[in-house]
């Protein structure tokens, strides 16, 4: 593990491998970088050098009070300067769940970064339409009380339900590890992302994307279903790739990591410089 000192918050980040390509990897609304670690460890050490980014208020980065103070521009942002700070540019830049709505905003606006771009079950970069008249605090107070009911009771409907259900073998520390950071999440970030997942309205801005864009789910994920999804596709600028996992959830990152690292080193390694 590592930190860095940005402007306003440390935060701590996974290293792993000395090659050259470079990837990033950002978390979703309740897990943490941990997320990754069976991905970047599937990674050819010799051939990538990867980071997985623990958000503010997750896993042992700094935690303000403010819920304001998260939101996917911010949680954005802060990965911006992160990287800014290690030197990187031309990486490739993957998000899961909320963390794809958090790259889709890195994207937007800082394009010239970026190598390629991947969405692995992402939250929609239009959030949701709410009915007229709705009251937002009423809706994220309704919400984060289901949310505080669904922890305490030892499940997550989040990032780890489910896993283990393709045959994966998750090693048991990883899932103990992940579970305590899930719940010892701050209210404040949970509130803050909660809403930032549902106002986001970037839809108009990622079909403009130059970079090289694949988006990829579990064909049975409850939380954002394949629907959704391929409505996120089309918003995306043309040719953007599309996979899906037939079997797999929410969490394609714990389910079947080696079959992820294996997609992301064909759209690196073989589709990436087709492109280009």
């Amino acid at each position: 593990m590592a930190f860095a000192q940005l402007s306003k918050v440390r935060l701590k980040y996974f290293p792993r491998g000395a090659g050259p390509e470079r990837v990033v990897f950002i978390h979703g609304f309740q897990a943490s970088a941990r997320i990754w670690r069976m991905i970047q460890e599937a990674l050819p050490a010799d051939r990538y050098t990867s980071i997985a980014i623990n958000n503010r208020g997750a896993g042992g980065s700094d935690a303000p009070a403010d819920e304001h103070d998260y939101s996917v521009e911010i949680f954005a942002n802060d990965a911006f300067e992160l990287v800014e700070q290690l030197g990187w540019t031309d990486f490739t830049l993957v998000g899961h769940s909320l963390g794809g709505a958090t790259v889709a905003q890195f994207a937007v606006d800082h394009p010239g970064s970026l190598k390629g771009l991947v969405l692995l079950d992402p939250a929609d970069p239009d959030g949701r339409a709410l009915p007229a008249g709705t009251d937002l605090d009423a809706l994220i107070d309704r919400q984060m009380a289901a949310l505080r009911s669904s922890v305490a009771g030892g499940s997550s409907d989040d990032q780890v339900a489910g896993v283990g259900a393709s045959g994966a073998d998750v090693p048991a520390d990883l899932l103990r590890a992940l579970a305590a950071d899930i719940r010892t999440a701050p209210e404040q970030r949970l509130r803050g992302s909660l809403r930032s997942m549902l106002t986001i309205r970037i839809g108009d801005r990622v079909k403009d994307l130059t970079m090289p864009v694949l988006l990829a789910g579990g064909d049975a994920d409850a939380l954002i279903p394949p629907k959704v999804m391929l409505a996120t596709w089309a918003k995306l600028p043309p040719g953007s790739g599309l996979h899906f996992w037939h079997g797999i959830g929410h969490s394609p990152n714990l389910d079947c990591p080696g079959e992820v690292a294996a997609l992301l080193r064909r759209f690196i390694e073989v589709t990436i410089p087709s492109k280009n």
